[in-house]
């Protein structure tokens, strides 16, 4: 704290009121006190740093450059002052909700549809972090997609979204130039796109008959929609979220190659580590009413208890 002589701050108030309302009686309506005391605080002012701050001219007054300069840096710091009031009361009144998610999820389906959670619990303040795949952030709520419900057999509450299982599309455009792709055989000589890693493909080739290898070519993307735009742009085959593309499907921009899914047991979930704040419950209650479950449920899912 710094530890310079500073005037007495009601007399600082004034000023700066005095400037901001251009007149002493517009002053003392304005803070609430009389005539007599703005004129007095100005007074005091004036003795403490022995300059004028105001020329009086009849019953007009103004601001010289030195009160004009005192005026404007106390109202820079009264305004700050308030700011911080402001959120200090805010904070004291309306709960903090942080959610962590995966880009996918929340780019594709969760954002799209925060507004009716604004309007369902207008008093929650909530953050939303960018959350990548695997490392576990510091966040109430976290949403993230794993590959076995056993990997969030830990959570205190564990709840099922979406399903994650990927099956191979492409654009109109794509399908015209390189396809048919009516069997699997057909995928040997596709443009594979991959989704951070090759590994995706490298599954769903061996299951349907084919050498891992031919996954081992391709653009691979970071993340989930830079895919999803390569894919629509005609670059090629990628295994995509189905429940993530819905969009996509209904306007015709990506076409399903084959029922033959991939990645059958992932899915999206919604996890908490410890006990839920009420901010968290609020939302896992209005999550769970907008989406179907992933899969069954495991014990404890959705449980406060």
């Amino acid at each position: 704290m710094t530890t310079a002589r500073i005037p007495p701050l009601n007399a600082l108030r004034a000023l700066a009121c005095l400037a901001q309302t251009g007149g002493v009686g517009l002053a003392a309506q304005a803070l609430g006190v009389t005539h007599a005391a703005v004129s007095h605080h100005l007074r005091n002012l004036e003795d403490w740093f022995g300059v004028p701050l105001v020329r009086r001219n009849g019953r007009n007054i103004e601001l010289t450059a030195e009160g004009l300069r005192l005026a404007g840096v106390t109202r820079l710091a009264l305004d700050q002052i308030a700011d911080t009031c402001r959120d200090i009361e805010d904070t004291a009144r309306r709960p903090e909700l942080t959610i962590a998610c995966v880009p996918s999820f929340a780019t594709r389906w969760l954002i799209p549809r925060l507004v009716d959670f604004s309007e369902a619990a207008p008093a929650i303040r909530l953050r939303l972090l960018y959350a990548p795949h695997g490392p576990r952030p510091d966040a109430d709520i976290v949403i993230d997609w794993y590959e076995d419900p056993s990997e969030v057999a830990v959570a205190a509450i564990r709840l099922p979204l979406l399903s994650g299982h990927t099956q191979p599309v492409c654009s109109p455009a794509h399908l015209q130039r390189h396809g048919p792709f009516d069997k699997p055989a057909d995928f040997a000589r596709a443009r594979l796109l991959h989704d951070e890693k090759r590994s995706d493909w490298r599954i769903w080739l061996a299951e349907n008959g084919l050498a891992r290898e031919l996954a081992d070519t391709g653009p691979v993307f970071q993340d989930f929609n830079l895919l999803v735009s390569a894919v629509v742009a005609g670059h090629g085959v990628a295994l995509c979220v189905a429940s993530l593309i819905d969009a996509e499907l209904a306007r015709g921009d990506l076409i399903p190659l084959t029922d033959r899914l991939s990645n059958r047991a992932r899915a999206y979930w919604l996890t908490v580590d410890a006990q839920p704040t009420p901010a968290a419950r609020q939302f896992i209650d209005w999550i769970g009413t907008r989406l179907p479950d992933a899969g069954p449920a495991v014990p404890g899912v959705g449980s406060f208890s």
